[in-house]
């Protein structure tokens, strides 16, 4: 395992943007969603002994894309060695630390850590896992080139192509996962839930505090943290953000004597998992600015057609091999990187390092002007297993002066108000 750099909540860059906000330790905080993020989030905070109260929307928890039969936890790794690849190599080995903690200490979800196939079942593909073999970039305990007959064997099926194997990666059950991520955060008792509570609008006090307007009246609260997601799209402040919203439809399949034996997560343009629970997961559809949570029948047509596009005779399933349907929303952002830390005044922003403009590298002192009291981690996109707990980790270390778990420039590619600073640089509001 690489092993991951601490960091202080201290900077002595010349970057004034780059610092994060500095707050007096919550006694409470509100945190809004009900999905992986707010999970993390949850128990992150509750062991640091704040008080939480989760205003979900939905009757239960995990309804969200958190509620899929299954999900792949494994890393985005591309053939180069850059921010993105990075990032997302260190959130994997931080999630499947703290999932497989969380399992020894009792709290039990589905999940096998079988390893995942990336299948090279196209030219392209084949060049790039060449590139990989070449000149191992990475780590074979994160990532390793396998021919056909290693990768079938992995597989515990006959496989046609070769490809990159993670040997760490797997899935998990994400709505047990999250159930049991809060149910350890309520041990604590530290921890309240409240569903069926609609956040519509945030309104900011004259003290700093937050009154949200739900669907059962007007609540205060002195601290807010959102990890809605998608929904993030609708809401007051947080809609300056250059999020987007994408639809994912998944098809639960029936297991046949064919497939039964799968015994690794397979990924093509889409995936395959094994069976839970005698059923197969495949998808999943990409359908951008999309909010509707409907599943169709072209969606499934299109998940069971990408199957047999990419794995052509790997199983001859039908529309009646279907058992279910699921279409969830992603959360995007432009970078393909999530985001998490204090909301920016945008306003004051363009106002204060205005001269970037002219010089971008400009030395300024003065530290980012946030809006007070009200703390963000969404764009997770189809990432969210992979990348909850370690942005819980570094939302935990903003709130109480802690130790972060990534380094400054880590820090500020996460960070909301990147894109205010990128967009100062090229210029766009002049």
């Amino acid at each position: 395992m690489i092993e991951l750099q601490k960091h202080l909540n201290t900077s002595l860059e010349n970057k004034g943007y780059q610092i994060r906000p500095s707050i007096i330790q919550p006694r409470s905080v509100a945190i809004i969603g009900g999905g992986i993020a707010s999970a993390c989030v949850a128990l992150a905070l509750t062991k640091k002994n704040i008080k939480v109260t989760l205003y979900c929307k939905d009757k239960e928890v995990a309804q969200g894309a958190s509620s899929n039969h299954v999900g792949a936890l494994f890393p985005l790794i591309h053939q180069q060695v850059d921010d993105i690849s990075l990032f997302y190599q260190q959130a994997f080995w931080h999630a499947l630390k703290s999932y497989k903690d969380l399992s020894r200490k009792g709290f039990l979800f589905s999940h096998d850590w079988c390893g995942l196939l990336e299948i090279s079942y196209k030219i392209a593909l084949e060049k790039r896992q060449d590139i990989f073999q070449q000149t191992t970039p990475w780590p074979k305990e994160l990532i390793t080139s396998v021919n056909a007959e290693k990768a079938s064997e992995l597989a515990g099926i006959t496989l046609q192509h070769g490809g990159l194997f993670m040997p760490s990666a797997g899935w998990i059950a994400p709505a047990e996962l999250v159930q049991q991520l809060f149910l350890a955060a309520d041990k604590t008792q530290l921890l309240t839930i409240k569903n069926q509570v609609n956040v519509t609008e945030l309104n900011q006090q004259t003290d700093h505090s937050w009154q949200l307007e739900t669907s059962i009246g007007s609540i205060n609260e002195a601290l807010v943290i959102f990890c809605g997601g998608a929904e993030s799209i609708k809401l007051n402040i947080i809609d300056e953000l250059p999020l987007s919203s994408v639809r994912g439809q998944i098809t639960t399949m029936a297991t046949n004597d064919h497939i039964k034996n799968l015994s690794t997560v397979i990924c093509h343009k889409g995936y395959l998992t094994p069976a839970h629970q005698q059923q197969h997961c495949i998808g999943a559809t990409f359908e951008k600015n999309s909010f509707n949570m409907t599943a169709t029948t072209e969606g499934d047509q299109y998940n069971l057609t990408m199957l047999e596009k990419c794995l052509p005779k790997l199983i001859s399933w039908s529309e009646q091999d279907i058992t279910a349907s699921k279409a969830r929303l992603r959360c995007m952002t432009p970078d393909h990187l999530p985001i998490v830390g204090a909301m920016p005044n945008i306003a004051q922003h363009k106002k204060v390092y205005a001269h970037l403009a002219k010089d971008k590298n400009w030395r300024y002192q003065e530290p980012a002007p946030v809006i007070k009291n009200l703390y963000i981690l969404t764009g997770l996109g189809a990432r969210g297993l992979c990348t909850a707990p370690l942005l819980a980790d570094i939302l935990a270390a903003d709130l109480t002066g802690g130790v972060y778990p990534v380094g400054t420039q880590e820090l500020f590619n996460l960070s909301p108000n990147r894109f205010v600073i990128r967009d100062i640089i090229r210029r766009k509001f002049l």
